[in-house]
Formats: C-alpha cells, structure tokens, sequence
C-alpha cells in the first residue's frame, strides 16, 4: 500500500469531502432564471421568433397586412407582459434563498440593475415593432387606437420609477 502510495501519489490528490459534496447548496453564482437573456444568441432567437410570429399572423388568407402587423404588435407585446412582468420566481431553484420568489422576471434581470445591454435591447425592441406596425399600416389611427395600450401594457412597467412597484395590488403577493 505504500508502495503504490509512493509510486503514484503524484497521480491523486486528496480530497476533501465535507467541502466537495456541500449537499443542499449551491454553487451558482447567478440567477438561471435571467442569465440567458444576457446572451446575444437570445438576442438572435429573439428576433427570430418574433419574425416567425409575423410569418404565421400574416399566412392566413382573408388577413391584411395592417392585420397581420397588428396581431404581431399584439400578441408579442402581451406575451412579453406576461413573461417579463407579470409571472414571478424562478423555476430553477438557485441559491438565492427565495429572493426571487417575490421578483418578476424583469426585475430579476442584472440583478435589478437598470440600463444594462439588456434591458436596453427588450426596451428598445418593442418600440422598434410598435414603429414598424404604425409605418407598414401607414399610420392608420384605428391602429394606432388598437396597438397603443397593448403597448403601453409592456412599456411602462420596464421604466425604472416601475421597478418592485404593484399597481392596485396585483401582483403583490
């Protein structure tokens, strides 16, 4: 045994166990929850998915173009109310402790920090669509009336004085 130990002890190295395996911990340093949307493969996907979104609300055949921009704005801009500010937590159990149990998934973004490269890029992007709907129905007012408040829904809670705040309650606990 002191032989091999002589032998190959250059090979192994003593380990610790009480510091490898800390069960019931863990080693993540960030939230799972918001660490993909700092990639720009997200950005890319993103993009994509909102360009096939625009494929599938413009193919059907009694639809117009104003149409299928309106659906677009519409369903991109309520789904990303729903996804960024209205569901809270994580499903990943990080080691956050529960913090991000009371979070939305904005706020959980960078920790809470504003104005970072992603959050610029989920704000900026929504008014770039909410423009591109307003140009390609050639700013028709019906549109307008109908793309203004689903809009609005997704806009307003990404501005900072938003940030942590439940409006009449919803959302609170």
């Amino acid at each position: 045994s002191s032989g091999i130990n002589a032998e190959y002890g250059h090979y192994f190295k003593r380990i610790n166990l009480s510091q490898a395996m800390q069960v019931g911990t863990t080693t993540v340093e960030s939230n799972p929850n918001a660490i993909y949307l700092e990639s720009r493969y997200f950005w890319v996907a993103y993009t994509a998915s909102v360009c096939f979104l625009h494929l599938i609300c413009s193919c059907f055949p009694l639809i117009s173009v104003s149409a299928g921009w309106l659906c677009t704005l519409n369903v991109h801009n309520i789904g990303n109310f729903l996804v960024l500010h209205y569901l809270r937590g994580s499903p990943f159990g990080g080691g956050d402790q529960g913090e991000a149990r009371l979070l939305t998934h904005w706020e959980q973004i960078n920790h809470g920090k504003q104005w970072t490269n992603t959050r610029k890029f989920l704000i900026i992007f929504p008014v770039i669509l909410f423009i591109l709907c307003q140009h390609y129905c050639n700013y028709n007012f019906e549109v307008l009336v109908l793309s203004t408040p689903s809009f609005l829904l997704q806009f307003i809670p990404k501005q900072p004085f938003m940030h942590a705040k439940r409006l009449f309650g919803i959302n609170q606990y």
